[in-house]
């Protein structure tokens, strides 16, 4: 959770950059990643995992998921990330449509590769802390919580002058 606006975030680091896609995501599809990465099972099935285990049953694998477009709302007040999650069926790959929060949700529940974009890394990622990026407006107060992360993701405690690093 973004400490400084209370909303939730999901950060994609490609493995030869140093760079940090932030993706801006809701408290379900935030709380499906995050206890799912941590381990933490839950009483009933969340709807990720429901989709997982129907796609079991039929004999479909999903190999990957992308994020493959961040477009500008109609209304010019933010973005918004698209995502695909692509099938294998039999012989055939599909690619379907959906959003990148619940791509990258199902992607962890069966290892799938997660990829990002080239456009997409161009447009909307930042600087890992540390660098020498000149971030402002959103992005800025973003650098500022990436700086605030502790160095042990299992720390409960925050210390300010500390940093992290996430990889999706």
């Amino acid at each position: 959770m973004h400490v400084l606006t209370g909303q939730h975030v999901v950060l994609l680091q490609p493995y030869d950059s140093e760079r940090l896609v932030p993706i801006w995501i809701g408290a379900d599809q935030a709380h499906s990643i995050a206890t799912r990465i941590a381990g933490i099972p839950s009483d009933r099935p969340l709807t990720h995992d429901l989709m997982m285990s129907m796609l079991r049953a039929i004999g479909v694998e999903i190999t990957r998921v992308v994020v493959k477009d961040l477009v500008t709302e109609a209304s010019g007040t933010g973005s918004v990330f698209h995502g695909s999650v692509f099938l294998q069926v039999g012989e055939h790959e599909i690619e379907i449509d959906s959003r990148a929060s619940d791509a990258i949700a199902l992607a962890v529940r069966c290892d799938a590769r997660i990829l990002v974009a080239v456009n997409v890394i161009d447009r909307s990622s930042i600087a890992a802390a540390g660098q020498d990026d000149e971030d402002v407006g959103e992005l800025g107060v973003f650098r500022q919580f990436i700086e605030s992360l502790p160095d042990d993701p299992g720390s409960s405690g925050s210390d300010p002058g500390s940093s992290g690093s996430a990889n999706g």
